[in-house]
């Protein structure tokens, strides 16, 4: 019995450490697609909120400490023949800035109509679909805002806009990976917000 609890001891801090290993790994891939995604798109939007300032801490109401409220997001400069927009938020840090073992969705808002310039502060899914927008899947596997909930460290929130030159897209799937996909051939250009919480 003795021998193997050894093994044991040994054994479990050795999957513990492939486990971590294996997610940074997959964290630091998911970030360079991403990048490499962005790299080949002009950035010409300009992205601001009413709720917080560019760089700046995201108010608690907006976190999972308030009252999980969906923030303000306008686009002053909107792209000519855009058709419509998207937005997906997307944090890079968890669970740690020191350690980023998996990126999390936050917001995903597809269809956008084009003559719309704002998500006002406290939409929800309702009003979104009153306003023809679907909301994609989140971290949480559902529709809609999650709010953020950082355990450790300052985490950067990127609130980012796409202008498409179609109407519609149909994604494969409802969220972030099948929305990037249905984008693709379809961005007109793109713009971005950063938003920093703190637990």
């Amino acid at each position: 019995m003795k021998k193997v609890l050894k093994h044991l001891l040994w054994i479990i801090p050795s999957i513990l450490v492939i486990a971590v290993v294996s997610l940074a790994s997959y964290a630091a891939m998911a970030r360079s697609t991403d990048s490499s995604y962005h790299s080949k798109l002009q950035k010409t939007i300009q992205v601001s909120s009413k709720s917080f300032q560019n760089e700046q801490e995201i108010p608690v109401e907006f976190s999972c400490k308030g009252k999980s409220t969906a923030p303000a997001v306008q686009w002053t400069k909107p792209v000519d023949g855009a058709k419509s927009y998207a937005l997906i938020t997307m944090d890079w840090d968890a669970p740690s800035p020191s350690l980023r073992l998996f990126p999390i969705t936050h917001w995903v808002l597809y269809n956008i109509p084009p003559d719309m310039t704002e998500i006002p502060e406290g939409s929800t899914n309702a009003d979104l679909t009153r306003s023809k927008i679907v909301p994609g899947l989140n971290i949480a596997g559902q529709p809609g805002y999650a709010a953020p909930c950082p355990p450790l460290g300052t985490h950067r929130y990127e609130f980012r806009i796409y202008a498409l030159d179609t109407e519609q897209v149909q994604p494969a799937s409802n969220d972030r990976a099948g929305l990037l996909k249905s984008m693709e051939g379809h961005v007109l250009g793109y713009g971005e917000l950063v938003g920093l919480k703190s637990p």
